[in-house]
């Protein structure tokens, strides 16, 4: 299950919003800021086993938006590590100290939560998010270490909103059944054409239903959904696509997501069908694959413009 692109800016969706600093709180200039506690107990953290990931890190992160400039990253996130996670700035930052990991990143950025809406995976996101959901520039920060932790094996904590909830802001790994796999492209298919682009990659698949935003969705009740959405002015477009966009593309994005399963083993099988399904409707089109962290998954090749 991915939990939040569709309650997110950080993946969904162009246009590029002009940059503005986050508040000086949660923003500092430095990429070691004198009370490192302080930040990371205020900030989205990504927590690593060990040393030497340094150069995978700077490598990623130009992965996920080639255009930063560390410590600035995206749009009102910033980037601060590594820090050394003894037992003392663990315990101040409250973080785990009895664990694997000894290396820990911030990505601070103004705090902006929701609440977990009504609905099918409302008891899992209660679950996830007990002190809300992250929206705005946090969900953007939130989005890159997640991403982070997937291709480092590392872990994730999102603050607490008040000191009160702190016990509850725990360090948690990326699931297989949140991820999901965005392609942009042109102009939509209509669903009959798509169902058949993807028969042989996920059998059984069938149309599920229409959005109001004239989109539709294809999917296997129990097992997954593919949203298919146009993207329209002021939407929001991942920082690794910017570079390839253009006035008129991307105009369309495929959404492949695993709803919620009951073990974590039916959820990696249903991800990489998902997967290869993504990358098949990739290529076929022309268009960019990204993961739902806004990773790129494939390279960009031959984009088609219309």
């Amino acid at each position: 299950m991915k939990l939040w692109p569709s309650t997110r800016r950080a993946v969904g969706a162009a246009r590029v919003h002009p940059a503005r600093p986050a508040p000086p709180a949660h923003s500092p200039r430095t990429a070691h800021p004198a009370h490192p506690a302080r930040l990371l107990r205020g900030s989205p953290v990504l927590l690593l086993p060990g040393p030497g990931a340094e150069a995978s890190v700077e490598r990623l992160l130009r992965e996920w938006n080639p255009q930063s400039a560390p410590p600035e990253v995206a749009d009102g996130v910033r980037w601060a590590g590594p820090f050394r996670l003894d037992t003392v700035c663990g315990l101040e930052a409250r973080l785990p100290v009895d664990g694997p990991w000894s290396i820990a990143y911030a990505a601070p950025a103004a705090r902006s939560r929701r609440r977990v809406p009504d609905g099918l995976d409302a008891h899992l996101l209660r679950l996830r998010y007990p002190q809300g959901i992250p929206t705005g520039d946090e969900a953007v920060a939130w989005s890159l270490i997640m991403g982070l932790a997937r291709r480092l094996d590392g872990a994730v904590r999102l603050p607490a909103r008040t000191a009160r909830g702190a016990s509850a802001a725990m360090a948690q790994r990326p699931q297989a059944q949140e991820n999901s796999y965005c392609v942009y492209g042109p102009e939509p298919l209509p669903w009959p054409v798509l169902q058949s682009v993807l028969g042989l990659s996920l059998p059984e698949l069938d149309h599920t239903g229409t959005d109001p935003d004239d989109g539709y969705r294809l999917g296997r009740p129990g097992s997954f959904e593919v949203r298919v959405r146009p993207l329209r002015g002021g939407d929001f477009l991942p920082y690794a696509l910017r570079p390839h966009a253009a006035a008129h593309w991307p105009r369309t994005t495929y959404r492949f997501r695993c709803v919620p399963q009951r073990t974590e083993v039916d959820a990696r099988r249903i991800d990489g069908l998902l997967r290869a399904a993504a990358c098949q409707l990739a290529d076929v089109l022309g268009g960019i694959l990204l993961d739902g962290d806004g990773f790129p998954l494939m390279a960009a090749g031959s984009v088609t413009r219309r």
